[in-house]
């Protein structure tokens, strides 16, 4: 017995240890190397050129004295990049269909930190651009979808499920708008235009979720909430008015909730999806929207 115990445990480890050494063969990141930790990003909405530009900071972690860290991109234009802090040299490789391009880093030493400073394409498969015409504000409208592989698209990363981050954010948008991520969210707009956004629990990049909009807040309790446009909001808040008593009754059966707050984000009409579980702020079409809750 205590041999065939032996035997299980060895063929246990031995396939542990393949599936790790497994590579995603959709995306280009070799975590093994190198692999990203925590990201800090900075970016500013330009509705008129349907682009965002800014910087990507990431902590990152360097095993086995890696020569480079790897990032996917997809028709992201890399402007500048920094290893903690000076200037370093990067590559992008050729395009490959769907994929995009990998972008190496060199990592001079011993390195906690990259920077790259990018601009989005205006085609960009995961930016979702919606002009007034398509929202009930009438006022335009920008929305993410980073799944599967589409967080390339619109930020440099490791866009693999099994690599996890944290992250927090400084978003900067019209003085009429406001944003919202995939993170602890404000409540209204500011004077600004400026907002800053804070991910605790660790993430995979697909779950990386933007969204700018004429949008208004109304609490259904102490962690949860809904986010419309205004003509919207009252109907939403009705229908999704028992949100708070959902989670008491999933506590229940599955113990705390792990994510602080659930808020839910109804899109404007020409949402194509029926929903999108953003950690913290689900996407949800507003199709749901029947008043019988």
């Amino acid at each position: 017995m205590r041999f065939i115990q032996l035997v299980l445990t060895v063929s246990l480890l031995s396939m542990a240890q393949n599936i790790l050494a497994v590579s995603d063969p959709h995306s280009f990141a070799k975590p093994e190397q190198a692999v990203v930790t925590h990201l800090n990003l900075s970016l500013k909405v330009d509705f008129d050129k349907k682009t965002m530009s800014g910087t990507a900071t990431w902590d990152i972690d360097q095993k086995n004295n890696a020569q480079e860290i790897i990032f996917d991109t997809r028709g992201l234009t890399i402007q500048h990049v920094n290893a903690d802090g000076k200037p370093t040299q990067f590559r992008l490789d050729d395009e490959k269909p769907f994929l995009g391009r990998a972008l190496h880093v060199v990592l001079p030493g011993n390195v906690k930190q990259v920077a790259i400073d990018y601009v989005t394409s205006p085609e960009a498969a995961a930016l979702q651009w919606l002009t007034p015409e398509q929202t009930d504000s009438h006022k335009p409208f920008l929305f993410t979808q980073s799944q599967a592989i589409l967080a390339r698209t619109w930020l440099p990363c490791q866009d693999s499920p099994g690599i996890h981050f944290t992250y927090d954010a400084t978003v900067t948008v019209p003085k009429d708008l406001l944003a919202l991520m995939s993170a602890s969210n404000p409540q209204a707009k500011n004077e600004t235009g400026t907002y800053t956004f804070k991910m605790s629990q660790a993430i995979p990049s697909y779950l990386m979720a933007l969204a700018v909009g004429d949008l208004y807040f109304k609490s259904e309790g102490p962690r949860t909430g809904i986010y419309a446009e205004q003509p919207m909001l009252d109907k939403a808040s009705y229908e999704f008015a028992e949100m708070e008593k959902m989670i008491t009754a999933a506590e229940e059966l599955y113990g705390p909730y792990r994510w602080e707050r659930y808020d839910l984000l109804v899109l404007p009409p020409s949402f194509p999806f029926g929903g999108m579980e953003s950690p913290r702020l689900t996407f949800a079409t507003p199709t749901v929207v029947a008043g019988d809750r």
